[in-house]
């Protein structure tokens, strides 16, 4: 985090999470900042870790923050950041509060998301203070090796829950769309999108990079052509994909990928539980782009496509139990999800051709994916062809997705 950046966390704002966090009797005694990302881990947020001392009735203390701002004030593109972090504070103030209610009316433990403490909404000091994961003993999986089978389950079955709150609060105020009773959830990123040019636009200059790509690879005429042949109208089937549709229809993460994933093990080191992070990109959609965008970016195909009839079902399980607790049958059958997964095919594909390169390149290789100047494109476009010869994991990630979706007939 820059010290430009910094300098918005006042001593005030410490103090006011602090409050948020402990009670109005705790005393703040000094607070310390310590930047804990690599530049490459995301884009979109300025990151701190913020250390706490304090004093509560008579007994010292020490507590750490995460602080996540927007990174961008006063830039050109200040607006975009602007919404996407007021996004994330009012999913984390609005939406999350109204769906654990309706958990907790039905017995059922809250969602897993790290525990709001304060947030704040002046333009162009957006920020939000969330507890410190990493202090509980969660961490992060490697975005270049992918995930493995156990792990994805778990994913799975927390989207779930979340999909199925969002329905079952959607069925407590049948006379109002979840969208209308949650603003934020109109603002949809993409259609926001400002660096530098429109996102149709950003997705092209991609498309691009991914033609030469796979022409270097080889072998890949086919997907080459198709390719090409989308390239033009690619931003209208993207938003073909975002087109809301009962009864799949849901609250949606928005950016299920490994970085805005955190695990917790056991003694034998085992997953048993996950925490998701990062509401930027929340919106109601079909339930199907986050599981799309989830296991096909994230996922490894050696785990991914033997395991995906067994993955499906453990989501669908997980939702229907959740409907039922809430007194409401599952709107769709096992064999509906799985269409309507397959209907949402192009959403994964696309992400995996723009996103799979940065996911795991070295850090050597790494660069800034927001930035549009065209230097900086021509940049992407070498280091990218490089990798097709230097990085063993670029073309099986790659070619997993593709082969895959060739099958499905959704690249034709």
């Amino acid at each position: 985090m820059s010290e430009a950046t910094l300098s918005y966390v006042t001593e005030e704002l410490v103090k006011s999470a602090l409050v948020s966090d402990k009670g109005s009797q705790a005393t703040l005694l000094s607070w310390s900042p310590e930047s804990f990302t690599s530049k490459f881990d995301g884009h979109t947020s300025a990151i701190s870790n913020i250390r706490v001392k304090y004093s509560l009735a008579g007994q010292g203390g020490e507590v750490s923050y995460v602080v996540k701002m927007n990174p961008k004030r006063g830039a050109q593109n200040d607006d975009f950041f602007g919404v996407i972090h007021t996004k994330e504070c009012k999913f984390y103030s609005e939406i999350i509060p109204a769906l654990n209610t309706v958990l907790k009316g039905i017995d059922q433990r809250p969602l897993s998301f790290p525990k709001c403490i304060y947030y704040n909404l002046e333009k162009g000091k957006e920020m939000i203070f969330l507890e410190n994961l990493r202090e509980q003993g969660y961490k992060m999986q490697d975005k270049a090796l992918g995930i493995d089978a156990a792990h994805a389950v778990l994913v799975l079955k927390e989207l779930a829950r979340l999909h199925a709150a969002s329905l079952l609060l959607q069925a407590s105020c049948p006379h109002q769309d979840l969208a209308d009773r949650f603003d934020s959830l109109k603002k949809e990123w993409t259609r926001e999108f400002n660096l530098g040019c429109d996102f149709g636009t950003f997705v092209e200059g991609y498309l691009n990079i991914g033609i030469d790509m796979f022409e270097k690879i080889g072998g890949c005429d086919r997907l080459v052509h198709w390719i090409k042949k989308i390239k033009p109208q690619v931003w209208q089937m993207y938003e073909m994909q975002l087109t809301k549709r009962p009864p799949f229809a849901v609250i949606t993460h928005g950016d299920c990928w490994i970085n805005n994933l955190l695990f917790r093990y056991d003694d034998g080191d085992v997953p048993v539980d996950v925490k998701f992070l990062d509401l930027q990109g929340c919106r109601k959609a079909s339930l199907a782009t986050d599981l799309q965008h989830f296991l096909n970016l994230n996922v490894t195909g050696p785990a991914r496509r033997p395991n995906l009839n067994t993955f499906l079902a453990s989501y669908h399980a997980a939702f229907t139990s959740i409907m039922q607790a809430g007194g409401s049958d599952t709107p769709f059958t096992l064999e509906e999800l799985r269409q309507e997964y397959k209907d949402k095919g192009f959403y994964g594909v696309l992400y995996s051709i723009m996103w799979l390169p940065n996911m795991v390149r070295r850090p050597e290789d790494a660069r800034d994916i927001l930035d549009s100047q065209e230097e900086s494109k021509n940049s992407e476009r070498e280091n990218v062809l490089r990798m097709v010869e230097t990085n063993p994991l670029l073309k099986p990630r790659l070619l997993s997705v593709t082969d895959e979706w060739t099958e499905y007939g959704v690249i034709s």
